[in-house]
């Protein structure tokens, strides 16, 4: 049996009868078997016998697995409106943006990725499963790796400038496949869980010229394959799910020594399925304090410290959301009223993914490559709920295009960028097809049904373990992309890619140049609630007539991304006061609407950034 099939397929024993029931209905459909004769998209199979017919119903898997939980609480409501633009029109360009390749070949895939201070770009691939392709210099200084006991000559992990496209490795010994990270409030990258020795592992990176990993195995209280990770308002980070891991744990930043704090948490289990559509499950800190996590199809509030569920939301109907169906998540950016900064609106996204059954048909089949037609069609849903309301709901729009293994960005201006991914199949080694090289851009200040916009499309497939970061000079670093359970080049629908590109938006085009601002002796330490200053130019004088509405300060949280979730993402809009040349601005309330750590700092006119500028915000 392949790896990847044995990973997904180690059914908890509660769910047997149900695996054994939606088998026999997959069964009942098709009537035929799927077999090395069938030709790619050809009679038979899965996309003939579906044509003009309704999937199944998704059951409700917390019915089946139901427990008492608390009852729902009510969360305080924003008296914000929504997000809104600035009092006149953005200043904007035609273009549709540029790629470029930076690195022709890097020689590692990036599976995981995390953003470090000061746009140092770490990211790592797994250490088990073979070669990679860049070798530790000068040989015969080869590592020891925990899984085999043996030398590796070969190098798992990298860090890269993203501003200079430089690189230097980095050393890992625990497996950290399929694993998941965050920074701490000191910009160190808090690594756990992973794969073999690597379950139960921490890993700690420092930012800094010459810093590598320490970690430690066996220090979690629970292994943790395919979890998510957060830091919260008190400076500890929490992490949750993985692998039959139903339940979460406190951990404090940058130690490798500390008392293990878990807590059960039910509603895991209880958003389960034959295949675990809740794996790597969306996670945010809302502005009360507690922590919405969405799985598969549904969502809670929950607070963190007793694991009470505090609110259950509607859920989101249309098919899964979380790995292997592998949808999108992010927050929209939260703007803070200066006149009531503790009264916010928090808006949350849930787009693309794929049915909850899209996963069996196209990975029980062995032979490579596969027929076209056991992949199926990505969903191309796009859904918004506002947490903060009394009665919130999902507010449904469409992407352009389906799209599953996505990636969603925030972007300096505010606008998310969803970009890489399938428009077939679902996560999984050989599990994608029909790759979607057509970014979108989402304006939240557009009204419904005209929000997104197609953008220059890449040549370049990136599906499985891809990746991106928004770097400060408002730039995106694209990377990664393995469908292949080793590292191939030839012979196979998708070799394993190598190239680093980076993605220009468009206002980044040079038509903008003149409306673009730039910080002058911008600060680098803010503190929570605190007033800053800061001097601002531009490369000519504005034509139009300048006041404080034109302006706005954003800071961005880097995230970690893995999977198409870039896990930890947040952006703060701050109004300012402009005098003359002076931009004065009051840094964001608390920690719960923004944890203390390293952002990036832009200076926003009319929908077209400044360069950034890393920040550290303190307590």
């Amino acid at each position: 049996m392949p790896m990847e099939r044995e990973m997904i397929f180690t059914w908890q024993k509660s769910t047997i009868a149900m695996m054994l029931i939606l088998k026999a209905c997959f069964l009942m459909l098709l009537s035929v078997s799927v077999s090395a004769e069938d030709s790619p998209g050809g009679g038979g199979g899965f996309s003939s016998i579906l044509e003009g017919k309704k999937l199944p119903k998704v059951p409700d898997f917390g019915k089946l697995f139901n427990k008492d939980k608390e009852e729902p609480k009510p969360v305080k409501p924003a008296n914000t409106p929504p997000i809104s633009g600035p009092d006149k029109p953005r200043f904007e360009s035609d273009a549709l943006g540029k790629w470029r390749i930076t690195t022709p070949n890097v020689g590692i895939s990036a599976m995981q990725l995390q953003t470090m201070p000061f746009d140092k770009i770490v990211w790592f691939d797994t250490t088990f499963l073979g070669p990679s392709a860049l070798q530790w210099s000068p040989p015969g200084t080869c590592p020891i790796n925990f899984e085999t006991s043996q030398p590796d000559c070969f190098v798992h992990a990298l860090e890269y400038d993203g501003l200079k496209d430089t690189t230097r490795p980095l050393t890992l010994k625990s497996d950290p496949w399929c694993s998941t990270g965050s920074l701490s409030g000191s910009g160190t990258l808090i690594s756990s869980g992973g794969y073999y020795k690597g379950r139960a592992a921490v890993r700690l990176l420092e930012p800094g010229p010459d810093k590598d990993f320490t970690e430690k195995s066996e220090v979690l209280a629970s292994e943790r394959w395919y979890g998510s990770q957060h830091l919260l308002d008190d400076g500890n980070l929490v992490l949750i799910g993985g692998r039959k891991s139903f339940s979460y744990e406190i951990l404090p930043p940058d130690t490798l020594d500390f008392p293990q704090k878990k807590f059960d948490f039910p509603f895991l289990q209880q958003t389960t399925d034959p295949v675990e559509n809740n794996l790597y499950p969306f996670l945010y800190l809302t502005p009360d304090g507690n922590l919405f996590l969405f799985a598969n199809n549904r969502s809670v509030i929950f607070d963190y410290k007793t694991a009470k569920i505090v609110k259950e939301l509607p859920p989101l109907p249309g098919g899964s959301r979380n790995y292997p169906a592998s949808g999108m998540s992010a927050v929209l950016p939260i703007r803070i009223n200066r006149m009531a900064p503790e009264q916010i609106s928090f808006d949350i996204m849930v787009c693309g993914g794929a049915s909850p059954y899209a996963f069996w048909p196209v990975d029980s089949v062995a032979i490579r490559p596969k027929p076209k037609n056991v992949y199926w069609p990505a969903l191309q849903d796009c859904n918004k709920i506002r947490i903060m309301d009394p009665n919130p709901h999902w507010e449904k729009d469409m992407l352009l295009s389906p799209r599953v293994m996505g990636d969603m960005l925030i972007l300096p201006t505010g606008d998310l960028l969803i970009l890489n991914g399938a428009k077939k199949g679902t996560s999984g080694w050989w599990n994608g097809d029909d790759p979607n090289m057509t970014p979108e851009i989402y304006n939240p200040r557009a009204k419904l049904g005209g929000r997104f916009k197609k953008l220059a499309p890449s040549n370049i497939p990136r599906m499985y373990h891809s990746t991106s970061a928004v770097i400060s000079n408002g730039e995106v670093l694209v990377a990664g992309s393995n469908e292949n359970d080793r590292y191939v080049y030839e012979g196979v629908p998708f070799p394993t890619e190598l190239r680093v590109e980076k993605f220009c938006p468009p206002y980044l085009d040079p038509s903008l140049d003149n409306y673009k601002p730039k910080i002058l002796d911008g600060p680098t330490d803010l503190k929570i609630g605190a007033p800053f200053t800061f001097k601002m130019a531009f490369n000519a004088p504005p034509k139009d007539p300048m006041d404080s509405t034109d302006l706005k300060v954003h800071l961005l949280f880097p995230p970690f991304t893995t999977h198409g979730y870039s896990q930890q993402q947040r952006m703060l809009i701050l109004e300012i006061d402009l005098q003359g040349d002076v931009v004065n601005a009051v840094a964001p309330p608390n920690t719960k609407i923004s944890p203390a750590g390293y952002y990036m700092m832009f200076l926003v006119y009319r929908g077209v950034p400044s360069l950034g500028i890393w920040v550290k915000l303190a307590a």
